[in-house]
């Protein structure tokens, strides 16, 4: 009875364990879809007209302005997460990017981001649903910023019941070439 007893605090402990990582790849998915969605959206604007008819021109939103603000980050992540698209979602980190999870537990590198993400993504995390809230935006200077709200996570699948899952997150990002990657993802519950 007693090792049963420690089995299922056990098995509930890897539970929570598998829900926080969880939670922590569909805020990263969540702000890879959000970035996948500006970058592949096309505004048409008139720049000449020749002989009465209209040339138009299609401008990416990328060329629109030199740079976006640091939370669309969050919202392509979500974007891509609600679509499944886990790869967009670690093309939002840097190279050497952190994702720590509310485990407490760190992932280094995108390598393994994307392999933790995969992962979960074909488990408990299939199907799953992404949204957040922005609390907070700072920008110490202009290549870094923190990003800091809270998110829920519906739709996670574990032993047979759907859960939901809600926290908080603090994104610390770095501009490169005029795009904000993820440099360190705190997510907890």
């Amino acid at each position: 009875m007693e090792s049963e007893t420690r089995q299922s605090s056990s098995n509930s402990w890897i539970i929570l364990g598998i829900l926080a990582v969880v939670i922590a790849f569909a805020t990263l998915v969540a702000l890879r879809q959000s970035r996948q969605q500006r970058t592949t959206e096309y505004e048409k604007s008139t720049t000449s007209e020749s002989a009465g008819n209209s040339i138009e021109k299609i401008v990416p939103q990328s060329e629109k302005s030199s740079s976006s603000p640091p939370d669309t980050t969050i919202k392509e992540l979500v974007r891509a997460w609600n679509k499944g698209q886990t790869d967009d979602i670690v093309g939002m980190f840097s190279s050497d990017g952190v994702l720590m999870i509310p485990t407490g537990s760190q992932i280094q590198s995108r390598a393994e981001i994307e392999k933790i993400l995969a992962e979960q993504h074909a488990g408990i995390l299939k199907d799953t649903t992404l949204t957040n809230s922005v609390d907070d935006v700072s920008q110490p200077d202009a290549d870094r910023a923190i990003v800091k709200g809270t998110y829920q996570i519906d739709g996670i699948k574990i032993l047979g019941f759907t859960k939901s899952a809600t926290g908080s997150y603090i994104l610390h990002q770095i501009k490169r070439e005029e795009r904000w990657l993820i440099s360190r993802a705190e997510v907890t519950r």
